[in-house]
């Protein structure tokens, strides 16, 4: 059976790690109308890794970053919804069944994955749990985006993919969900797999990023500026973390009197909190091996 999805597949240099990816893709139950690899600028052989197992090539001659990459097999993509996965993650069988059944009347549907480490990343709960513009950035975290699908005519609505240097999707999750509505499964379908490639270790990046999106959601998808302050709650409490273990005394007084003066932000930490404890247990239902 297929179904109306086009599979984007941003890649740079992973041809020792897109076949893994791509035959995850072929053994979906629900086929997708099309996998679409965008090779960006790479150096090795990924665009003919991506053409031996069948998917249509974007072949970018320079290294345009992930979400300009991603915009361009958006554009190509012919489906309905647009199925996003990363070149070293997988997904199980049942994957695109199992998010096209959920998708209804939503412009974003997501799955969580569980990491090679046994770490859920995405919804780590065992239901579903409602996306708005606003969830994503307090608590955040809720989608990862090799678990997300959405609607092609959003998406384009939305102005696709910023070219920021991280922290790309998590913007395009608060455009595209001011559009519409949103769903994170609470079935985990996708493998995070983790290397010593990956650019998520540049933490100071990715905070600086996380900064400039809630700055941009300011008066939009966050309206007042109690709801500014709930979503840099998390950053203030990692930066009050990170100044105590660097026995900055005065740094974590600094951060901890902001908190202190802002009682409006502690619920939503308490929450951060609960799903980064949920995320690290492996999920509350004993996810330990990705779903069928």
């Amino acid at each position: 059976m297929q179904s109306s999805v086009s599979v984007v597949v941003p890649a740079k240099d992973r041809a020792h790690l897109l076949e893994r990816s791509l035959a995850s893709v072929a053994a979906q139950r629900l086929a997708p109308v099309e996998v679409v690899v965008v090779d960006d600028g790479s150096t090795d052989d990924t665009a003919g890794v991506a053409r031996r197992c069948g998917a249509t090539v974007i072949r970018l001659d320079v290294n345009e970053g992930i979400g300009r990459a991603r915009n361009h097999g958006i554009r190509a993509a012919t489906g309905e919804w647009i199925a996003f996965l990363d070149s070293d993650d997988e997904w199980s069988p049942g994957h695109l069944e199992r998010l096209v059944a959920r998708a209804g009347s939503h412009v974003l549907v997501a799955a969580p994955a569980i990491s090679t480490s046994g770490r859920v990343l995405g919804n780590p709960y065992d239901h579903d749990v409602p996306l708005t513009s606003t969830s994503v950035l307090a608590p955040g975290d809720l989608v990862v985006t090799s678990g997300a699908m959405a609607r092609r005519s959003a998406l384009l609505e939305a102005g696709l993919f910023r070219p920021l240097p991280r922290a790309e999707d998590l913007d395009m999750w608060v455009r595209l969900l001011s559009l519409g509505t949103g769903l994170a499964t609470g079935e985990v379908t996708v493998t995070y797999n983790e290397h010593a490639e990956q650019s998520i270790h540049d933490r100071e990046l990715m905070r600086r990023c996380v900064e400039d999106v809630i700055a941009e959601a300011a008066g939009g998808a966050l309206p007042a500026a109690a709801d500014v302050d709930r979503a840099r709650s998390r950053l203030v409490w990692d930066d009050l973390r990170s100044a105590q273990r660097g026995g900055d005394v005065r740094g974590a007084a600094r951060h901890g009197a902001w908190l202190l003066r802002r009682p409006h932000t502690w619920r939503p930490l308490a929450d951060v909190l609960r799903l980064r404890r949920e995320s690290r247990q492996g999920g509350a239902a004993q996810r330990a091996a990705v779903l069928p």
